[in-house]
């Protein structure tokens, strides 16, 4: 009888457990909670996504090393408030462009990189969405700086940022319009002045380096990151607007398909040196 009991238990466990997916996330080519299609998938449907330098890894802070040589941080154009921002919700992330012409990026080690993208990984206090770790913490977001030199090469500046009781004006000029990109394929255009600057920590030139990959499909490796090594902040009724954000479209919308969290796990470090700069 005992056998039959925690038969039906296991039964009922999948039972649910099936029913718990989004099915449009399945016929998505990758998602974050498809149970066909999802980041354990990946390996298999993306041969990069099973190479030896994939990201987001576990940074843990007694493990780096310190290089005095690495210069820190140069951001450019960064200061300039943004007039026109596109916003798209693609079904994996929020994402902005930035349509106003100016030159924005970051100079590293002499090599100029231009900003060509801002998106974000989010969850709540419960249920993290940050990519990386620091010391093993996942914060509640990860804002991902993309950027790219003449040479086509990337280079991605991580912000980690926690969630607090009061609301962040940096993020208010976004966070306004992500009611307006609720459903997969909505897009709008910043309403209010956004200064990306500001989205950055105080003193945002010191980081931790390495080498890894984009952390979605096609998880293309030789991909320079800079998590900083300071923090930011968002406020709670801020982040609760990204926790409506749907990765169907408005059609398919249930509350199984609600994006967040939509991060990657941590992947191996296989031998990897994470470089901390002054």
């Amino acid at each position: 009888m005992a056998i039959f009991m925690l038969l039906a238990v296991f039964l009922a466990a999948t039972k649910l457990s099936a029913c718990a997916t989004c099915k449009e996330d399945n016929e998505e080519t990758y998602s974050y909670h498809g149970s066909t299609n999802g980041p354990k998938q990946w390996p298999q449907l993306f041969p990069d996504c099973n190479g030896d330098m994939q990201s987001p890894i576990g940074i843990q802070t007694t493990n780096v090393k310190k290089d005095q040589s690495l210069k820190k941080l140069n951001f450019f154009g960064y200061d300039t408030a943004v007039r026109r921002g596109d916003v798209i919700n693609d079904g994996h992330t929020v994402m902005i462009t930035l349509g106003d012409n100016v030159r924005r990026g970051i100079t590293i080690q002499g090599n100029d990189y231009y900003l060509q993208q801002i998106h974000f990984h989010w969850g709540s206090d419960k249920n993290q969405g940050a990519e990386h770790t620091l010391d093993g913490r996942r914060y509640e977001m990860e804002v991902h700086f993309v950027h790219t030199n003449s040479d086509e090469e990337t280079a991605v500046v991580g912000v980690l940022v926690q969630m607090v009781s009061n609301d962040n004006q940096a993020f208010q000029p976004i966070v306004e319009v992500v009611s307006d990109v609720l459903y997969k394929n909505e897009s709008t255009r910043l309403q209010s002045t956004l200064n990306i600057g500001k989205l950055l920590p105080e003193s945002p030139a010191s980081y931790y380096g390495y080498t890894g990959s984009l952390t979605t499909p096609m998880c293309t490796e030789d991909v320079a990151w800079y998590i900083l090594k300071k923090t930011q902040t968002i406020g709670k009724k801020q982040l609760q607007t990204f926790l409506k954000v749907y990765s169907v479209e408005e059609e398919d919308k249930n509350s199984k398909c609600l994006l967040a969290p939509n991060n990657r796990p941590v992947q191996n470090l296989n031998g990897r040196v994470v470089y901390a700069s002054k």
